[in-house]
């Protein structure tokens, strides 16, 4: 979801003075622009730059990620060795093997470990000619437990902050897993998307389309060392929403995607399969990401693709007729979901989507032309309810389906877990939390017959939505004043002149639009909570965090059971990190080198016109690349001038060589750091 809101939208005048008594907002975090001196990358990670991760946990197996940065020779298989083990110190090898990659993996190694034993921490190394990577941690789904805990976020845009929510929750010792919703990656070209004011830009630089664009990406955002930190440290359950492809996606387009950007099948293909290159999660047929996790008789976790499985194109207004029925999960997952709620005998099922399964109605936010309020105008309406219109409120049909499914089935204990919004968001499910627009009231919400606030009758689960570890919140897109007025009018009553109060959005029961974060879903057998955690600064590296509210729902009430300050009690054994740093020690493996130069990547390879490389420098360098055909003649030389510390993507134009096979060479300040191959074509 790319937020377009303008300024006046929600500055609804009549508002003011009734609302600011009720304000009751905590300090905003610091907006200092200071930033870090941090290496563009880590030379001790050699060839191992991007870290290393492990997901998709299930009770005897576990993906384990990384990928390799040779220095030479993008033109060969590279094999790598991979160990795992019961203890930091590898003294006890419970699984190794080996695994071949090359440039049509872009050098990434994904291997499904298996034979492992249920609810119990690995540690996990991989090594290539003699260097070695970081120590991963990662764990098995427990079988038999009656206590788990994630962290659940969303939303992580490189340029629009550090991501210091994802350190605080690498830091953590006691959770099962990261539930990450989608949106990790950002797809527009530099300044695209957020204000860039810490000095972190993405490559290329350019909207990606290409393999080598999508590759590139990736590459920039797994440098970053507090997001390799969290893949270190803990398992990550992943699913794509729309950036990893392209705004507001689905099936058969996208709000992002321009004719003059090629087919937009094929580019939808390139995203899922770099998605599934870069992320560690289980290879499938066809790359499809929806998908159960389960963890014993407590918990059944399903992934859904609200995105490019079955999405149609939304409707035009957000009150157009749903007929024909539009789908968001189209049939055969639609079916393949109804059937897993509908037999899953876990305590609690958790689902894992991307967007708001909730309606929310915000059409007090309505002006006319002129500025003023026009809460009972229906196009006014409109215009403010179809900024919104991506979510699932647009696909009613399929949505009620799915909850008279959880009500006549008598499923007990749902949960919506969904991202997208940027903003922290607490809902009973109900199918009308209130009538609106009510043309009999003069499109005013009035109370719903089918839901009961006070009590929760009439809600058949619950749903918590995470706020954006850096994407731009509420306040970043319109104005803190504006977002404060938003964030009480949208489930409190407001007065309305000569019709008294209402109420839009009764079945909210928490919400934050300022600040990011994640939650910690704690879940055992009598409750499950939802713990709001936010940072204090996205403009400098922070380790400081603040625990705001804690969300529960009993087991089998099918609602908010109670919204504290209170935080849900932590597991009583802590499990120990992976080093840091990678071992000094370990057979077989010896003391990596240090590097000021890499280069990551080439494409595309073959080429006609243009040869792009990715690379990226620790200090200030004088770069250069230079041609030669296969008798070993320089044909070509590009000075790309001397560059300061950074990533870069440089497009060298090749279509003046005779077709055939070509050496490159890459200097920094005179030095050789990297040589490679292309063909010409």
């Amino acid at each position: 979801m790319k937020i377009q809101f303008c300024t006046t939208i929600f500055l609804v005048t009549f508002l003011t003075l009734s609302l600011s008594a009720q304000q009751t907002k905590l300090t905003p975090y610091n907006r200092s622009m200071s930033k870090t001196g941090s290496l563009t990358f880590d030379p001790s990670l050699q060839p191992f730059y991007h870290g290393v991760a492990s997901g998709d946990p299930l009770a005897d197996k576990v993906v384990i990620w990384t990928r390799i940065t040779p220095d030479s020779g993008n033109f060969t298989p590279k094999t790598v060795n991979w160990k795992v083990a019961s203890d930091t110190g590898f003294t006890t090898i419970i699984k190794s093997g080996t695994y071949t990659t090359d440039s049509s993996k872009d050098y990434t190694v994904k291997i499904d470990v298996t034979g492992l034993q249920a609810g119990t921490t690995y540690y996990y190394v991989f090594g290539f000619e003699g260097k070695y990577s970081l120590i991963g941690r990662m764990r098995t789904a427990s079988a038999d437990a009656n206590h788990l805990r994630f962290a659940v976020v969303s939303c992580n845009n490189y340029e629009a902050g550090f991501f210091n929510g994802f350190k605080k929750i690498a830091q953590r010792n006691d959770l099962d897993a990261i539930i990450h919703l989608g949106d990790y990656i950002y797809e527009y070209e530099p300044k695209g998307y957020g204000d860039s004011m810490n000095g972190r830009f993405v490559e290329p630089n350019n909207e990606i389309i290409s393999v080598g664009d999508y590759r590139t990406r990736y590459s920039v955002y797994r440098l970053d060392a507090d997001l390799r930190y969290a893949h270190q440290q803990q398992t990550f359950i992943s699913i794509w929403d729309d950036h990893e492809s392209t705004n507001d996606s689905y099936k058969d387009g996208a709000e992002n995607h321009q004719t003059n950007e090629g087919d937009w099948q094929l580019r939808k293909g390139i995203s899922k399969k770099v998605y599934f290159e870069w992320m560690p999660i289980r290879d499938v047929s066809e790359n499809k990401i929806y998908r159960k996790i389960s963890y014993g008789g407590l918990l059944d976790i399903i992934m859904l693709d609200t995105r490019l499985e079955g999405r149609v194109k939304p409707p035009v207004n957000f009150d157009d007729a749903d007929a024909p029925a539009r789908t968001m999960l189209g049939s055969t997952q639609y079916n393949w979901f109804i059937n897993q709620l509908s037999t899953s005998t876990a305590k609690w099922k958790v689902i894992g989507n991307q967007i708001l399964f909730s309606d929310m109605n915000v059409g007090f936010g309505a002006v006319n032309a002129m500025g003023q309020p026009a809460i009972t105008d229906i196009n006014a309406i409109r215009a403010v309810e179809n900024l919104f219109i991506d979510n699932w409120e647009s696909y009613p049909t399929e949505r009620n389906s799915i909850m008279d499914t959880l009500q006549n089935k008598g499923v007990k204990n749902t949960i919506f877990l969904t991202g997208d919004s940027h903003a922290s968001w607490a809902f009973d499910l109900t199918k009308k939390p209130a009538l609106y627009p009510n043309a009999a009231t003069l499109n005013l919400p009035t109370p719903s017959p089918s839901y009961t606030p006070l009590t929760g009758v009439g809600s058949v689960g619950v749903e918590f939505a995470t706020p954006s570890i850096t994407s731009a919140n509420f306040d970043e897109a319109f104005g803190a004043a504006a977002t404060a007025q938003f964030e009480v009018a949208i489930n409190n009553p407001i007065p309305v002149p000569g019709f008294g109060s209402v109420v839009y959005n009764p079945h909210l029961k928490y919400v934050d639009l300022d600040r990011h974060g994640y939650f910690v879903l704690d879940l055992k057998g009598d409750s499950a909570q939802a713990d709001y955690f936010y940072i204090d600064t996205l403009r400098i590296s922070s380790n400081k965090e603040t625990f705001n509210r804690g969300v529960a729902t009993a087991n089998n009430s099918n609602r908010i059971t109670s919204v504290g300050t209170t935080q849900a009690t932590g597991k009583t054994v802590q499990v120990t990190p992976a080093p840091l740093n990678p071992p000094n020690k370990m057979t077989g493996l010896s003391k990596n080198q240090h590097a000021n130069a890499i280069v990551i990547t080439a494409y595309p390879n073959p080429t006609h016109e243009t040869l792009t490389l990715n690379y990226a420098l620790n200090r200030s360098a004088q770069t250069e690349v230079q041609m030669f055909d296969i008798r070993g003649v320089k044909v070509k030389s590009v000075q790309l001038g001397t560059q300061p510390q950074g990533i870069y993507s440089s497009k060298m134009d090749v279509s003046s060589l005779d077709n055939g096979i070509y050496f490159y060479h890459f200097l920094a300040n005179g030095d050789v750091v990297h040589y490679g191959k292309f063909v010409k074509q």
